[in-house]
């Protein structure tokens, strides 16, 4: 069964700085893990077969897994989130994306974040726009998935932010107690419930059954 839950750095009243020591740390695990990495010669086909001359990658948080795959993509990558981290990155919604913003869109570990109307909406607005569409998830919802074990390690995951990039004032002003290591940044406690969720509500193989269906055959 699917169950939506809400992540803390969904949330409007999350301080700019949580979120963004948060999407950092997601981007710099995403990049050191390579999760992604077998995703670029697939791009490059969808890319090439579309005729797309850009990717409009939405739900960037901090930039995903782009330092690696943005070489590998033969296009430019533009940035954008509801919740802009850093100059480069265009303040998008995912549900609503302007029609100037035309390019082959991706997605990567955001897709559950959203309530099955509003993906399907989002992959709907692809095809009607003619704009090709990549969604990319790591995990599934399974009791041994990366991201349900990644809710055991929580603390472990909080300690390993100082390595991710060097803490700007704002960030370092975000940390927690924890027993076991002292002072951890605030990411841990979030990544608590973004393990959670993501194990509990990604649901992309019925959504995209239900979109092809309703969107004239999305694959």
């Amino acid at each position: 069964m699917r169950v939506h839950l809400v992540e803390i750095h969904d949330l409007p009243s999350c301080p700019p700085s949580l979120r963004d020591a948060l999407t950092d740390f997601l981007a710099f695990t995403a990049n050191l893990a390579g999760a992604y990495d077998p995703v670029a010669p697939l791009l490059r086909r969808a890319v090439a077969r579309t005729g797309a001359h850009r990717i409009i990658d939405l739900c960037s948080g901090a930039g995903g897994p782009w330092r690696t795959l943005a070489a590998q993509v033969g296009v430019p990558v533009v940035l954008t989130d509801r919740y802009p981290h850093g100059d480069n990155v265009v303040r998008v919604d995912a549900r609503a994306v302007p029609a100037e913003l035309d390019g082959f869109r991706t997605m990567f570990t955001a897709f559950h974040h959203f309530r099955p109307p509003e993906a399907r909406a989002i992959l709907a607005d692809a095809v009607q726009r003619r704009q090709g569409i990549g969604v990319f998830e790591i995990a599934r919802r399974a009791p041994l998935s990366p991201r349900c074990r990644s809710f055991a390690r929580g603390a472990g995951r909080g300690c390993s932010g100082p390595i991710c990039r060097p803490p700007c004032p704002s960030s370092a002003r975000s940390t927690a107690s924890s027993p076991a290591c002292g002072p951890i940044p605030k990411p841990s406690w979030p990544s608590w419930s973004g393990g959670v969720s993501w194990t509990s509500t990604t649901g992309t193989s019925e959504i995209f059954e239900a979109g092809g269906h309703r969107c004239g055959g999305v694959t």
